[in-house]
């Protein structure tokens, strides 16, 4: 039996648009199978509701007009990410930037620069948050917060989304370390490595980062001072040779000698003293053995918990230290170019109570 012939004025109407009697409209709810009334109203009107209850029933967004679509940009966060600037940026935070977006790129690349919302980044960081990378977090907000400004500068978006998400709160689980655990890790440290001891001793007294300890040249002491570089910030201190530590007994000066008295041609301070293959004598050591021995040394002294003090702890230590000992300026000994970051060393997190001083004391 053949098929009932369409209707010729019914030809370009939706899909689930019905006229059960002259000028009276139907809809057909394609999901739930039920008839609602949209009863006498112009054929144009019907038409209209019907196709937006048709999209909306399948959840299909309605298709922007042309015009529009012209004038939205379509540049995605994938595309804004590639325009981010390295000019003058250092290596290492050049790699971690590129650890960063990787992740970015995988959950919003895909996103229009001009769509992106808060909801967007929020959501990306509560599921980083959900599985404990709290300080991950904190980086990742940071980036999209500087990934949103650079598309505000290129036209791209119209406000920073990232700005209005919540910074994850981060537990520092880390101890800081006592001048106790140093010195067992000290005693133990000729058993896991020669130079370590000297490494130590150079970080405590002269209160350098890791990377200014294990790249410290000797041709650094220039008329009674010891000028170094932190590679973090491109600062440069001038220490006195005369700094001395009175809880270890040594000066800055003392503890150069000592590092360049092993017997090896180096440019380096701390150097490899009995080599091999693949770190010949005199070479610089790499700063994450620097880290591990020093794991192994105060391991062997008996610190084997998990939040036990790793090798940059001793940075805080020497300025504690310092703090206590009075008459050196831990701030600019340490290159603090603020007072929130070297009010951060000097907090010794609870290991050691508030102390109150008296005149004369």
């Amino acid at each position: 039996m053949a098929a009932r012939p369409r209707i010729r004025r019914r030809a370009n109407w939706p899909e689930n648009l019905h006229e059960p009697r002259p000028g009276y409209y139907v809809w057909r709810n394609p999901v739930t199978k039920k008839t609602l009334s949209l009863g006498y109203v112009p054929v144009e009107q019907a038409i209209f509701e019907v196709l937006e209850a048709n999209a909306k029933a399948k959840e299909i967004v309605p298709t922007k007009r042309l015009v529009e679509r012209m004038e939205d940009g379509e540049e995605t966060i994938a595309d804004l990410l590639l325009k981010m600037p390295n000019t003058g940026v250092k290596p290492a935070t050049i790699a971690a930037r590129k650890h960063q977006d990787k992740a970015i790129r995988a959950t919003l690349g895909h996103i229009k620069c001009s769509a992106l919302t808060t909801k967007h980044v929020a959501d990306m960081l509560e599921a980083i948050e959900a599985r404990g990378k709290m300080q991950w977090a904190v980086h990742i907000r940071s980036r999209m917060k500087a990934v949103c400004r650079r598309g505000m500068a290129l036209g791209w978006m119209e406000k920073n989304p990232a700005e209005a998400t919540d910074k994850a709160k981060v537990k520092v689980k880390r101890k800081r370390m006592t001048m106790e655990v140093f010195k067992a890790a000290l005693a133990k440290a000729p058993e896991v490595a020669p130079w370590l001891e000297n490494a130590m001793l150079l970080a405590l007294v002269s209160g350098q980062a890791l990377s200014t300890v294990g790249r410290w040249e000797r041709t650094s002491v220039k008329g009674g001072e010891a000028i170094v570089t932190r590679a973090k910030t491109d600062v440069s201190i001038a220490i006195p040779l005369a700094l001395r530590m009175d809880a270890i007994g040594y000066s800055l000066e003392e503890v150069i000698v000592r590092c360049k008295s092993t017997g090896v041609v180096s440019k380096y301070l701390i150097h490899h003293i009995r080599g091999n293959v693949m770190a010949p004598r005199g070479s610089a050591i790499k700063l994450k053995t620097i880290s591990e021995k020093f794991l192994e040394a105060r391991r062997l002294a008996g610190y084997t918990a998990e939040d036990e003090p790793t090798f940059h702890e001793i940075r805080s230590l020497s300025k504690r230290t310092y703090m206590e000992q009075g008459g050196v300026d831990t701030k600019a000994l340490l290159g603090h170019l603020t007072e929130a970051m070297a009010e951060l060393y000097a907090n010794s997190r609870g290991l050691e109570p508030m102390k109150v001083k008296i005149n004369g004391a």
